[in-house]
């Protein structure tokens, strides 16, 4: 009876080990191979990359967050992960986590000109070493992200 009782209570564990989701990590990404969910451009800058990993799996590309951003306003999907470049160590973070610098300055495919930061204290310190404008999340959802591109950038996807 013990014996029967060992195996079902590993059987049960494994069962339940087995159908709880691990947290979805960032996909790997080709460089000028895969392209951009929202403006169809080739990903050549993979330090400008961003993703989304929605909850049925499926990874979804980006070239520029400021793609992402404006696919996020836009589609407004339901996500499990959501990854962009850290602007400084150049490592993959959590967008939800994440602190911006907006600034026409900064480099990116789509001129949006969007920097992510791991931290929001490094985020202020890139403030305030070479100015633009700071954002959270949620402000980084409801600015108008055309309007952020440099001027003569502000076309539509």
């Amino acid at each position: 009876m013990r014996l029967k009782h060992f195996f079902l209570t590993i059987g049960l564990g494994l069962l339940l080990t087995a159908c709880s989701s691990a947290a979805a990590g960032p996909v790997d990404i080709k460089q000028n191979q895969d392209s951009c969910e929202v403006c169809h451009m080739g990903i050549e800058e993979m330090n400008s990359a961003a993703q989304l990993i929605l909850k049925n799996g499926k990874p979804i590309i980006f070239d520029d967050i400021g793609c992402m951003t404006e696919y996020l306003q836009t589609e407004n999907p339901e996500y499990e992960a959501a990854f962009v470049h850290d602007y400084q160590s150049k490592e993959w973070i959590s967008f939800d986590a994440s602190s911006f610098i907006q600034d026409q300055n900064i480099d990116s495919p789509m001129s949006y000109g969007i920097a992510a930061f791991k931290s929001k204290d490094d985020a202020a310190a890139f403030q305030r070493e070479h100015g633009g404008d700071a954002y959270t999340k949620a402000e980084l959802l409801n600015a108008e992200i055309n309007n952020l591109k440099k001027p003569g950038m502000k076309h539509n996807h």
